[in-house]
């Protein structure tokens, strides 16, 4: 019977020591989703709710087509580059708060940092095909959008935003473009590279090998 006591005891334990893990593994990740939304809001203070849903699904999804065709994607970076008149934002940035895949700008290009076939190699490698309907991403989309609603409560457009992309979502849309707003203000031209390949292929020629090191 006292055997029969202390494991029942144990059981309590485990359950409420399992129950603790859990919230606050959701309460760290509520951080980091409240810090990715802070920080994309200060570097693009004329973003959008359709944005940071933008940034927030290619860190999900990452380059949301299959590239079959290589040499089809370095002409269209290439062409990009040409015709490009600003190449705007940071060189490299997560694209949301899981930090699965990273924006490469392509002045790293221009700048002659990173060669363009190794850049054409990295994004062709980090493409995973069609997103499939997922509840759990809208699941977690919910939460993200809960979270720009604290952050931000008076961000231009939330509303409209909001509504708009509940009606894609119910109909299993998932891709988006970004705003208008957020195209004429920050002129964005990048390529999706998934972190393990960002972190092995491409940062090592953005940063210097000692500061690299170090990280």
């Amino acid at each position: 019977m006292r055997k029969l006591f202390l494991f029942l005891i144990a059981s309590i334990v485990l359950f409420g020591a399992c129950g603790n893990k859990a919230s606050k593994e959701e309460k760290l990740q509520r951080e980091a989703m409240r810090e990715y939304v802070e920080s994309f809001l200060l570097r693009y203070p004329e973003a959008t709710l359709q944005d940071i849903y933008k940034g927030s699904f290619q860190d999900y999804f990452g380059p949301a087509h299959i590239v079959s065709d290589r040499e089809a994607a370095k002409r269209y970076i290439l062409r990009e580059l040409a015709t490009a008149d600003t190449l705007g934002g940071e060189r490299y940035e997560p694209c949301g708060w899981r930090g699965q895949f990273y924006r490469v700008n392509l002045s790293v290009i221009r700048d002659s940092l990173v060669a363009v076939d190794s850049l054409v190699d990295a994004f062709v490698e980090s493409a995973q095909g069609e997103p499939a309907f997922s509840s759990e991403w809208t699941d977690e989309w919910a939460i993200i959008q809960q979270t720009v609603r604290e952050v931000c409560p008076t961000l231009q457009g939330f509303a409209e935003d909001s509504i708009q992309l509940a009606h894609l979502l119910s109909e299993g849309n998932y891709v988006v473009h970004h705003s208008r707003a957020f195209n004429e203000h920050y002129h964005p031209h990048y390529r999706i590279v998934r972190r393990d390949v960002f972190e092995q292929k491409i940062l090592p020629s953005i940063t210097p090998a000692s500061v690299y090191e170090k990280e």
